[in-house]
């Protein structure tokens, strides 16, 4: 579901797709991922996701949560994201 022209951003670094899929194939540092609050705006071709998720961070135990944005596209019939932003997740206190 990945553009081919897909960038993200995240980690202070900005991924083009191969980056990014290569990045995520690696043993994730976080268990316990779950999505909250999601809000979808369609807007003609573009679809913009704004969420919340939650997760914990498996080196240290760490509750954290982080804000997002997906902006997707209908290209050809079908959505497909072409960016992304994800901060940093900040520890729950």
């Amino acid at each position: 579901m990945l553009a081919e022209d897909f960038i993200i951003q995240i980690e202070g670094t900005t991924f083009n797709r191969d980056e990014y899929l290569e990045y995520i194939a690696k043993p994730r540092p976080f268990k316990d991922l779950a999505v909250h609050d999601v809000n979808i705006r369609i807007l003609g071709d573009v679809a913009l996701i704004h969420a919340r998720v939650t997760l914990t961070t498996i080196a240290d135990g760490v509750a954290k949560e982080a804000l997002y944005t997906d902006a997707y596209q209908k290209r050809d019939g079908t959505w497909v994201c072409v960016a992304a932003c994800a901060p940093d997740p900040i520890a729950i206190a």
